[in-house]
Order: structure tokens, then sequence, then C-alpha cells
């Protein structure tokens, strides 16, 4: 009846004109606006059935919404009627998700607590402020998180790269004397994570497989890393970059080969002969410096036992170890290490992990690029903000919940 009132080819229209005072005018006025607002279609949405866009309002209902440093929310979740065929539904309030209990927000601040601070899920969801949160609703956000992180690192993909890159591995404790191994890849100049990846042996065949998905991602030129297996079969995947084995990893080994009990002491002979060997790395030139490795070839015979096998695995490594001296490259891996070391503490609160490891692993170096910052003329900027993007948060690139 209402609907065939408004009708324009209605001859028993209301008309404003058949009411002189003011406060029946007002009436009719608020009468037709309601009326109206129950019958206009909204322009906003549409209908996720039939794609029409002639809504109607549809009443509504009241739901909760939890916080992790706050008092329960009271939300209003609007319902709509599609005009062409009759379906309704509902459109929940900004931030917050269908079948979940807490604010997008707040699944994202779990994320983000995990991936900052040094304590467990347990811990973590028992600290004095945080409310009604549960340790495995963390865990399963951070799973979710990880899940989507490999889409995530293709998406930084198209971001200028130097052409250096840094590959560290680092072991992941999974309990029971077992170990699974994470490999994370790096910008050498500007540190920004390109990809991580994490395997449960880390042999030729998981290396290549790691290389040849870094290949999808960007073109390199130069790799640093330290000796492992990275650099036995990189040149398979890319033929024409020049490898440079780490030095710091270097010259730890040769201190560590140098190493005798307590109850010992080094001769003199072995002291001078580590003294040379050491030197070898602080010529100017890659010239000098083979020269200076050519001379204890040499005399390798002369030298104590411990130096010979030094020098030997010096010389089949020649290749890659002074490319840093004819290339405006870096000489080790410390951005790496670094890395590894600020997560250490996270990384242990873990314990041991009885599965999601790759997940939490892949989630804390791609949470690096967002939340770690600068020093220098880029001050208080994390990566992505020094390299010229407006990113301040990883979930710019990953849904969630």
């Amino acid at each position: 009846m209402f609907w065939n009132l408004l009708c324009e080819k209605n001859n028993l229209q209301m008309q404003l004109s058949d009411f002189e005072d003011e406060e029946s005018i007002k009436s009719i006025q608020t009468i037709f606006k309601c009326f109206e607002f129950k019958n206009k279609s909204i322009k906003r949405g549409f209908c996720k059935h039939c794609g029409s866009y002639k809504l109607i309002g549809w009443g509504g209902y009241r739901r909760n919404v939890r916080h992790m440093y706050a008092e329960i929310e009271h939300v209003r979740a609007r319902r709509f009627r599609c005009k062409t065929c009759g379906t309704t539904f509902t459109v929940l309030p900004n931030g917050v998700t269908f079948y979940k209990r807490f604010g997008d927000k707040d699944y994202r601040e779990m994320v983000e607590q995990r991936c900052s601070r040094g304590s467990g899920y347990r811990r973590l969801s028992r600290r004095g402020k945080i409310k009604y949160c549960s340790h495995v609703t963390m865990w399963r956000q951070m799973q979710k998180t990880g899940e989507q992180t490999l889409d995530a690192f293709f998406d930084l993909g198209e971001l200028p790269f130097s052409g250096i890159i840094i590959i560290d591995e680092k072991w992941l404790r999974m309990g029971n004397g077992i170990f699974h191994f994470g490999c994370t890849a790096l910008d050498g100049i500007t540190g920004r994570t390109i990809l991580a990846e994490v395997y449960p042996t880390f042999t030729e065949k998981e290396a290549e497989e790691f290389l040849i998905l870094l290949s999808k991602l960007v073109d390199i030129e130069y790799l640093v890393a330290d000796d492992s297996v990275i650099q036995a079969v990189f040149n398979k995947v890319f033929p024409d970059a020049i490898r440079q084995y780490c030095i710091f990893h270097i010259k730890k080994n040769i201190k560590k080969a140098f190493q005798v009990t307590k109850l010992m002491k080094l001769s003199d002979e072995a002291i001078q002969a580590r003294e040379e060997i050491l030197n070898i790395f602080n010529a100017g030139t890659s010239e000098e410096a083979i020269q200076r490795l050519a001379i204890l070839v040499e005399k390798r015979h002369t030298l104590p036992w411990m130096a010979q096998g030094v020098v030997n695995r010096l010389v089949s490594k020649i290749e890659g170890l002074f490319q840093y001296l004819d290339h405006d490259i870096p000489k080790t891996s410390n951005q790496a290490e670094h890395t590894f070391s600020l997560f250490q503490p996270i990384i242990d609160a873990g314990k041991s992990f009885s599965n999601g490891v790759g997940n939490f692993f892949r989630t804390i170096m791609f949470y690096k690029n967002f939340h770690f910052y600068s020093s220098g003329p880029n001050k208080d900027k994390n990566t992505l903000i020094a390299m010229g993007i407006n990113s301040e948060s990883m979930f710019d690139f990953i849904q969630l919940p």
C-alpha cells in the first residue's frame, strides 16, 4: 500500500498541500522520507548473488568484537535485501570479519607481537594488558601470515635491486635432535629480504631449488655467501654471476684450524704462519693477495701441518676469495648474520616447533623489511621507505585475518 501511495501514477498520492498546520506537514514529510529510504536503491554496494545495485535496508543486529588491549566493543551489523533477486545479506563495519571474535587490527597485532618480542605464544597471551587472547589463536594467525609471505615476496619482486645477493642459512631447532634449515637471501646494499625458505635438509638439491626460485625474483650479478652448498651449485643457475666467499667465515675457519687445547700452546712457527695467512686479506689489490698466497704455497712444505691444510683449502677457493678487491661488493655476509642475531631471542623463545616452522621463519624474515629502521641519512625509516616505497606495515601485502 505504501509503495503504491508513493507511485507517481496513483491518484490517491498524498500532497503536502492537503495539510495546513506545520506539525502535520512535518509528520507527513518524515513518513515520506522513511518510505523513500526503505525503497531507495543503495548506489555504493551491489548484490553478491546477482550483481544488482538495487538494494534496500533490511534491519540489522548487534554483535560483540574483542580487542587485545580494550574492553569488548559492541558494533552494529546492517542487513540488506536485493530488490532484483530477493537475497538478503549482512554488511559488517570496517575492521570486523565474519566468524572472527577479534577485530582485524587485533589479529595483526598478535603477529607483530610474536615477531618483535622474545617470548613464546603462551607468555605473550598472558601479558598483563592483553584480554581474552589464546596462544592457539596467536599461533594460527602466525601460520596464516606465513602462508602468504611467498606471494608477498613476489609482490615486492619489482623493486629496485642492486645486483648483489647475500645468502646465509640458519639452523632451526625442531626438538629431539632434529633441525631444519632456514635459508634467506638479502639485497647486498639495501638489506631488503628478497626471499626466505625452510628445508628439512639442505643438500645441493635443496640449494638449487632455492636458487631457481630466487632467479624468478631478481637477476643476480654477484653472490656473497659462506662456504656452503650454495657456492657449489650457484653457477648452475647463474652461470655469468661472480661468487665471493664471506671473508668473516674464512678467517673464522682459519683461526679455528689453529686452535689447541688449554694444556697445549701453539709454537712460534704456527703463530707466525697463522698471521701470514690472515695478512693475505689485508692486501690492497687482488694481484697482491694472490702473490702473498703464492708465496705460502711455495713454502707450504715447511709450514706446520695445520697451516698446510689451511693453505690448500684457500687455493681450492681462490676463484671466489678476492673478488671484493676488484668489484665494489661486500666482503662479508654480515647483513644476514646481523638479521639472524636480532631474531635469535625470538627463535629461541620457540624452543622447538612441532610444525609450522617454515611459516614462522618466513614471517619473521618478511617482517624485517617493514619494522627494522636505518641510521644515518635514512634514520627512523624502514627498509622499504628508505627505498621510496611508502609502506610501514607488512599487512599492506598480506591479508589478515
